[in-house]
């Protein structure tokens, strides 16, 4: 997959492509099923794929209280899209200007005179243009008068609860810790990934070896401990973590420490992805530390429990 960095100004290659528009924040199923259409059809015409995306989010951009709103990082989004087989990830630059784009002038100097769009596809809810006042009914319109085909993707819900699949749906459920929803939501597990830091060794003298990762700029989840899966160099490893700020220690900064089961190496500096599996516990404060040994090791049991039952 190709990827281009584009502002408003950038000249893109003359070329007809079929392509989707979203942010795509977590790659979900419903995003998934805007995305194989958009690669099906692609292929069938013979025509190049396409992504049209936004960086930052727009509502991180129009406010700081959404700097922790990403449900993936940048890069992780576009791997997914990736092996999902799109050809092209154009990353438009989110600023005064675009968002001041009446849904016209959008359609006009974004889809039309920029990426000369020859098929659109947009989920039911996409909304684009100043104070997002454009809609499909807009998309529709224009499409006839400027010659582009128009689809629009009907929403995926669960059978059971009958929930749309949506990203501020899974939002909800990571910041809940409802680890099982968020993943039945996006496909797969939620994930955090980073290199793997040195910490204060205390979880090492209490026979309790930890990975140590600090938290990306995007979404966090409950504080607390979970059972979890990790990846390393292509291997994967089963373990519990513990998110936050380790309140018996005094700890005054967020992080994600990982123990894995039947594992001794020194893996600082390596890169470390953590799928989080299900909600053990909520973040406390103990006495002692000695309380808090005995609750790890609690922890520990329960999720080794989990794993066998999986």
């Amino acid at each position: 997959m190709k990827i281009h960095n584009i502002t408003l100004d950038t000249k893109v290659e003359n070329q007809l492509f079929h392509l989707a528009i979203g942010n795509f924040d977590g790659v979900h199923l419903g995003h998934q099923k805007i995305i194989n259409s958009l690669v099906n059809k692609s292929k069938a015409e013979k025509k190049p794929s396409a992504i049209l995306s936004f960086n930052p989010h727009p509502r991180q951009f129009f406010s700081k209280n959404f700097d922790c709103y990403q449900i993936i990082s940048e890069e992780k989004k576009q791997s997914i899209l990736a092996n999902l087989g799109v050809d092209h990830y154009f990353s438009l630059s989110f600023d005064e200007t675009i968002s001041n784009l009446s849904p016209a002038d959008f359609i006009n100097k974004i889809i039309v005179q920029k990426l000369k769009v020859d098929k659109l596809i947009v989920g039911y809810d996409f909304h684009f243009g100043k104070d997002r006042q454009g809609n499909t009914q807009i998309l529709s319109e224009h499409s006839k008068i400027h010659g582009f085909s128009l689809e629009i993707v009907e929403p995926v819900k669960d059978k059971d609860c009958k929930e749309v699949y949506s990203s501020t749906a899974i939002r909800n459920f990571i910041k809940e810790g409802n680890m099982e929803n968020a993943q039945m939501m996006l496909g797969l597990p939620w994930s955090m990934d980073g290199k793997v830091i040195q910490g204060d060794q205390r979880a090492r003298q209490m026979n309790f070896p930890t990975a140590n990762i600090l938290p990306h700029n995007h979404l966090h989840p409950l504080k607390g401990v979970y059972a979890i899966r990790a990846l390393l160099e292509n291997k994967s490893f089963i373990g519990i973590s513990n998110f936050g700020e380790r309140p018996t220690v005094d700890g005054k900064k967020l992080l994600l420490e990982v123990h894995l089961f039947d594992f001794n190496k020194n893996i600082y500096g390596n890169h470390l992805t953590v799928e989080f599996l299900t909600f053990i516990r909520s973040e406390k404060k103990f006495d002692n530390f000695d309380l808090l040994v005995d609750q790890i090791k609690k922890d520990i049991e329960t999720a080794k429990n989990y794993h066998l039952k999986k």
